[in-house]
């Protein structure tokens, strides 16, 4: 007979043997404690990751976020977990390029505390389908996944959404590295929707980082070209740099 061991069993038994380590303060038990998860999002402010500032949700409003300078570049809301710095840097690099999967249950808790709660959400009895960010083939064909897309379903299965690849990647250029102007021309090229969109839906389109917002505001515009009306950015990490 056949002994099968579930991941679920085997990831139990890692971490008895090799505990994780707080991002925060270093504690043995867990990838980002109770005390230092709860310190992140307690203090988190809303941010504007174009403006590159903080603001009071009064200010801003609750349900929608939408910056008073700059209007969020035609979002209807824009989301932030948080500046990409400390802890949450950490989590994103070690999620993105060294497949700690530990951290998206971590990330994802941080996610859903930037959106509006279920209560009072504007959102609420609308049809509202999380949208990943496509990742580039390459860059998922060595990392053995698509950490976006991975993000996505477990933030639609907390809020029970929907999640659906609704973007493609027409050209697969990397932006690393790349200026701000570089940026943007690529951005313009990178995306193309499956179909068309339904204008009664609401889309939260999803990134891990925000640096320059090229590649957001592109994906962003493909999706209002085919019949997207409402889109919402949500991001788990804002750079605080202008790039040039």
């Amino acid at each position: 007979m056949k002994f099968v061991v579930k991941n679920t069993t085997k990831c139990g038994v890692l971490d008895l043997l090799c505990p994780h380590s707080c991002r925060g303060c270093g504690c043995l038990g867990s990838v980002l404690c109770e005390r230092c998860k709860k310190n992140l999002i307690s203090k988190r402010r809303p941010i504007c990751p174009i403006c590159k500032q903080e603001f009071d949700v009064v200010a801003l409003g609750p349900e929608t976020q939408k910056c008073p300078d700059c209007g969020s570049a035609g979002f209807m809301g824009l989301f932030v977990g948080g500046w990409r710095e400390g802890a949450l840097m950490k989590m994103v690099e070690e999620y993105k390029y060294q497949s700690v999967w530990a951290v998206g249950d971590a990330l994802v808790d941080i996610l859903d505390a930037a959106l509006p709660n279920h209560e009072g959400e504007s959102w609420r009895g609308e049809e509202l389908v999380v949208v990943p960010l496509p990742t580039i083939g390459r860059h998922v064909r060595e990392r053995g996944l698509d950490h976006t897309l991975r993000l996505a379903r477990k933030l639609a299965r907390r809020r029970g959404w929907k999640c659906e690849k609704l973007l493609v990647r027409a050209v697969d250029t990397v932006q690393v590295g790349a200026k701000a102007s570089e940026r943007e021309e690529q951005a313009r090229k990178a995306y193309a929707v499956r179909g068309k969109l339904d204008a009664k839906k609401v889309y939260v389109l999803l990134d891990d980082v925000w640096t320059t917002g090229a590649s957001m505001r592109a994906a962003a515009e493909v999706m209002k070209v085919t019949g997207a009306e409402r889109v919402v950015g949500l991001v788990v990490a804002a750079g605080r740099g202008r790039e040039g």
